[in-house]
């Protein structure tokens, strides 16, 4: 469900995109068949941030997952979203895929949207998600009354068709789930009871309930005892025709199985005063409303809204609620020079409402909105903007292409932040606009056309270059904010980079090469624009280092684990450059015990404890993954540990123990309880301390063990073991 800031947009009939759309979801969900096996979740987009903010473009949310039909809270999650931001649809359904179970259950996604994609995603692209987990999906996409320009953006993606009324909408979503879940056609049971002050109400009001999509009322017949008849299933707005007038009560939702049991009351209700300031508001700023004489008993489901003073009493364009007899909360005020009124809606327990008390009418005024800019600008430079307009809390000034749909935007501020103000051009050459609008409705109040040209770029550098070494790059261009200089394979993807350095921190400036030889490109890029284009290309052989700058090892063909060995070596000693040991044949970016080789030469490595054949390996951290530059192989023996002292020994006294090993650094012989875990360790000496070392033996008679291990491992391993009996 789409709850982007447009959504306040009023359809051709009067009535605002959200208000039908809520209409319509209500009524389709109270008509879904408690058939087993039917899930359904809601999704919903845009719902809670601004349609400017930096997070509105991962503004998606799972708000119901897909776990049975659970009628009620939908319909509660529909009355309640409040439309605020943008239209992530790329990114919503990319998210859609992981809301399914990965089974072989059928699978329909219905979208329901009033404009295009706002976030530059991938609408194609994010459908691969479904496939990469191997999910079928069916997809339907229902626009509410969208541009031209919009209907094109969907072409190709699963079935879409647009509807401008809340019976277009009504009907393109039956026609999209009628396949596996088709609309309840039997009729359900409702009755109505009628209360004047709590009280029962004697007959005499007549009550009849009408589809809150339209249509002929339904007359309930009965009185005093109760008002009866029979509905369809969906969403209702409920008539009463009694001596205190005629009053209205929505929603009202009508299920099959469900008692659809309603309580109204229809007694003579103080009105309910409500102020507002200022007394003719900027259109499209905020409105404070005060409200006094409400009935107290109130729990916070009766609200405030406003509308268009024409409107039906369940019409809304901005809501809040409200509890208690007295308060006060803040609206978005209309962006039309129409009149408006104030609405307080009483909050039946029921669920449905009715409005006791209204605003004198307001006509929002218009602030004239203007732009100033150079018309013609270097691409990707930025443009100061002078502006004038209601600066109201929402209003910001943005680049979009010409003729852009409304709302759409590239780079923007927010007017609050200043006058002139900064923005980030696109790099491409072209007809462009500069727009003052409001993420409350996206509507544009200004524009100003601008041109964009395209800046003279170049690099200069060497045609080859020693891999692993520096590279100096002469660069021309505009020097905007976000130009970078990289090194990348000759036909990497647009926006690919290695090494890389910004345009701002001087000229030439230098890159480090990758250490791999073969055919690069030397690319101006931007960040500008995503993915960052390449602005001009210089092509870059990087050959193998020869000479002194040869890749090299020497170190023993073999020794035993643990071993602390020297490893001489040659290289360029580019930083980031090491000497690791690894398994034979591990894969390239593998580690383990290292060191760089700008700590020294020859360097010391720490060999692993676990007999077998493995490499020595100058790698760097130059490229990911690290590249191998040379290897030398390197066979590992297991080496020869024994320990030698007596068998048995008394509590508290001590004993000398002989042992034989590598004499590695953190080789040590611990004295424990039998079977004690590996890397348990009491009273002990390190075995660089002498031979035989002196071990106290434990003051509790029993069972024990000695142990040669080392720290060289984590947990410290076992290489030798000779049980100890202590006795009193």
């Amino acid at each position: 469900m789409d709850a982007s800031g447009s959504m306040y947009t009023k359809l051709p009939g009067g009535q605002t995109r959200i208000f039908t759309a809520k209409a319509v979801l209500s009524d389709f969900i109270g008509r879904l068949p408690e058939t087993p096996g039917l899930n359904v979740g809601l999704r919903i987009y845009g719902a809670t941030t601004s349609a400017a903010s930096p997070e509105s473009c991962t503004d998606s949310k799972l708000v119901l997952p897909m776990k049975g039909l659970d009628r009620r809270a939908l319909l509660g999650t529909v009355a309640a979203t409040r439309p605020s931001g943008a239209t992530p649809i790329a990114y919503s359904l990319g998210l859609a895929a992981l809301d399914f179970a990965q089974d072989s259950s059928r699978k329909l996604v219905v979208l329901v949207t009033d404009g295009q994609e706002s976030c530059r995603g991938d609408l194609k692209a994010s459908l691969a998600a479904f496939r990469s987990r191997g999910i079928e999906v069916d997809l339907h996409v229902i626009g509410i009354d969208l541009g031209a320009e919009a209907q094109r953006s969907f072409q190709g993606i699963g079935t879409f068709e647009n509807a401008r009324s809340s019976s277009e909408l009504a009907s393109a979503l039956g026609r999209a789930v009628g396949a596996v879940a088709s609309p309840t056609a039997v009729l359900a049971p409702v009755t109505v009871n009628l209360t004047s002050g709590g009280a029962p109400l004697p007959g005499g009001p007549r009550v009849s309930f009408s589809s809150a999509l339209g249509g002929p009322a339904t007359h309930l017949t009965g009185g005093g005892d109760g008002y009866t008849g029979s509905l369809l299933p969906g969403s209702y707005v409920a008539t009463v025709v009694a001596s205190a007038g005629t009053q209205t009560f929505s929603p009202l939702n009508v299920a099959a199985g469900a008692p659809n049991r309603f309580s109204f009351e229809v007694g003579t209700v103080g009105a309910v005063k409500l102020d507002f300031t200022p007394a003719q508001p900027v259109a499209g700023s905020v409105l404070k409303v005060s409200f006094s004489g409400a009935p107290a008993s109130q729990s916070g489901k009766s609200w405030i809204g406003v509308a268009q003073k024409t409107d039906p009493d369940d019409a809304y364009l901005d809501y809040q609620y409200v509890a208690g007899a007295s308060g006060s909360v803040t609206l978005n005020v209309p962006g039309e020079e129409i009149a408006y009124e104030l609405r307080y809606h009483l909050a039946s327990p029921d669920g449905s409402s009715r409005v006791i008390g209204r605003s004198a009418p307001f006509t929002p005024r218009r602030v004239a909105a203007s732009l100033k800019a150079p018309p013609e600008l270097v691409a990707g430079s930025p443009v100061t903007v002078t502006w004038t307009g209601p600066n109201n809390a929402r209003d910001y000034v943005t680049i979009v292409a010409k003729g852009a749909a409304e709302g759409s935007y590239l780079d923007y501020k927010y007017t609050g932040t200043g006058n002139p103000l900064t923005l980030a051009t696109p790099v491409q050459e072209g007809d462009y606009e500069l727009r003052y609008a409001s993420d409350a409705d996206g509507k544009t109040q200004a524009s100003l056309p601008i041109h964009l040209r395209l800046a003279a770029y170049s690099l200069q550098a060497q045609a080859s270059a020693v891999g692993g070494g520096s590279l100096q790059v002469k660069w021309s261009g505009p020097n905007t904010s976000g130009e970078y200089v990289t090194v990348v394979k000759k036909g990497a993807a647009v926006g690919s980079y290695t090494s890389y350095f910004y345009t701002r921190d001087g000229n030439p400036g230098t890159l480090k090469l990758p250490t791999e030889p073969g055919e690069y490109e030397l690319r101006y890029s931007t960040e500008g624009q995503s993915p960052n284009p390449t602005l001009f290309s210089l092509p870059l052989t990087i050959t193998a280092p020869q000479g002194n700058a040869a890749y090299s090892l020497q170190a023993p063909a073999s020794t035993t684990g643990g071993a602390e060995i020297q490893v001489k070596w040659s290289g360029p000693n580019n930083t980031g450059d090491y000497v690791t040991v690894v398994p034979a044949g591990a894969p390239v970016g593998t580690y383990t015990q290292y060191f760089y080789t700008r700590d020294g030469n020859p360097g010391k490595l720490k060999l692993p404890f676990a007999p077998g054949d493995y490499e020595l390996r100058y790698s760097t951290e130059g490229v990911s993954p690290n590249a191998t530059l040379f290897s030398l192989p390197i066979r590992v023996a297991m080496a020869n540990y024994t320990l030698s002292a007596p068998r048995q020994a008394r509590a508290g006294s001590s004993i000398q123990i002989k042992w034989s090993g590598p004499n590695n650094p953190g080789d040590y012989v611990t004295v424990v309880n039998m079977g004690a875990e590996v890397g348990t360790y009491t009273r002990y000496f390190y075995t660089r301390d002498g031979n035989p070392g002196t071990l106290p033996v434990p003051s509790e008679p029993g069972e024990y063990e000695l142990r040669y291990s080392t720290e060289a491992a984590s947990p410290n391993p076992t290489l030798f073991s000779l049980p100890l009996t202590v006795i009193r």
